[in-house]
């Protein structure tokens, strides 16, 4: 009978060893449970958990002494407290702000992340603290730097901040959106659109919204300009005063610049608003003289045997026919002596005429004659049976 019962008493034993060990197990893959002196068994209250208990573990064996810790709490020194990245507050386990953490299950007050930096709900240790919005990560260690202008961060976390997009830029550091960058000064549109150059004779300044015209005779050298104080006088205009006003005739100016009218050379106007020395012409009687350079033309008189009508060219005057120097039409060609001038052409003297060299021929008087080519009315003799009288 003995024996029976020290066998009796050694399976007991077994059993019991064998249940201490299957809750240990259990114990150690579900934190939650704690051994109370009152109490009863219970699941998991967060996140939902089914256990499976052997079939031959019988927890009642453990006198109630088994309770559960309800998320977010967890066993701590056979006590429930909070979890990591929550603290206690008002006897609630409350998670810790954005921007700090708990890294340790009952800790009283959460740890703040350095400036700039922010974390994601329930942060449970440094690691979790990143940079926010509008910062990124420095080359120093555990530092964020905000965006620099010209760039944002819309997201929490450890990228680089984003470029705007082509000939965009932001106003401020440390910007959280795309809606930050706006067209740089010189350019229109929106972020998202793109931003166009202004064109030649347009500027856009900061806070402009749309690229402006440039005042009344002034321009632009390129596009793309960002202030209106590089709107000059174009060519053709000079400045006087506050304005760009026309170059007056008898001058000119080449030249985008805020500069004055150059004079036409000497014996030569032009139109008011020339923009070229070409467009000085030489007066009548003068004529283009090139020389070495287009650039250094000069006006010359007119050459003898030529005229000049004002233009930049000199013309020849007919064969047989001479100008003097200056001339300024075809008409102060004159035909030598013994021809006259008809049609533009010189013929030589008829028969009883005489030529004196002013273009024009005169009859010889009645009852004489004269050969061709006569050049003066000594050259008309009386005919026979006449003489001439004295005088004549």
């Amino acid at each position: 009978m003995e024996r029976c019962d020290l066998a009796a008493a050694r399976r007991r034993d077994s059993t019991s060893a064998r249940r201490r060990r299957h809750f240990e197990a259990f114990r150690a893959t579900n934190p939650n449970f704690f051994l109370a002196t009152v109490g009863v068994c219970a699941l998991i209250a967060q996140p939902v958990t089914c256990v499976v208990l052997g079939e031959d573990l019988n927890v009642s064996y453990f006198d109630g002494r088994v309770e559960a810790c309800s998320y977010p709490e967890v066993a701590d020194n056979n006590t429930c407290a909070c979890a990591p990245g929550f603290t206690l507050k008002d006897s609630v386990c409350t998670a810790c702000a954005l921007g700090s953490y708990t890294a340790e299950a009952g800790e009283r007050e959460c740890t703040l992340c350095p400036d700039h930096h922010t974390t994601f709900p329930n942060a449970s240790e440094a690691a979790d603290c990143i940079c926010t919005y509008g910062y990124e990560p420095a080359v120093e260690a555990q530092t964020c730097s905000p965006c620099a202008p010209g760039f944002y961060k819309a997201f929490r976390g450890n990228n680089a901040c984003q470029p705007c997009t082509g000939n965009a830029t932001t106003p401020l550091a440390g910007s959280v959106s795309a809606g930050a960058c706006v067209c740089l000064p010189g350019f229109q549109g929106a972020f998202d659109t793109g931003c166009a150059a202004c064109p030649v004779d347009f500027y856009r300044r900061e806070g402009d919204d749309v690229c402006r015209s440039c005042p009344l005779h002034t321009g632009t050298r390129e596009p793309a300009t960002a202030d209106d104080a590089d709107c000059v006088c174009k060519p053709g205009f000079a400045f006087s005063v506050s304005a760009c006003i026309p170059c007056p005739p008898g001058a000119y100016k080449p030249v985008l610049a805020m500069l004055g009218c150059s004079a036409c050379p000497a014996n030569s106007s032009s139109p008011d608003s020339s923009t070229s020395r070409e467009d000085c012409v030489c007066h009548a009687g003068f004529f283009h003289d090139y020389r070495e350079d287009a650039a250094s033309f000069s006006c010359a008189p007119c050459t003898a045997g030529y005229w000049c009508p004002g233009q930049r060219a000199m013309h020849p005057c007919t064969a047989n026919s001479l100008s003097e120097r200056g001339a300024t039409s075809r008409d102060q060609c004159i035909c030598a002596r013994s021809m006259f001038k008809q049609d533009d052409t010189c013929l030589d003297c008829p028969l009883d005429s005489y030529c004196p060299g002013d273009s024009a021929k005169y009859a010889c008087p009645g009852n004489s004659a004269a050969p061709e080519r006569s050049e003066g009315l000594s050259d008309c003799v009386c005919d026979g049976g006449f003489e001439k009288q004295a005088g004549a």
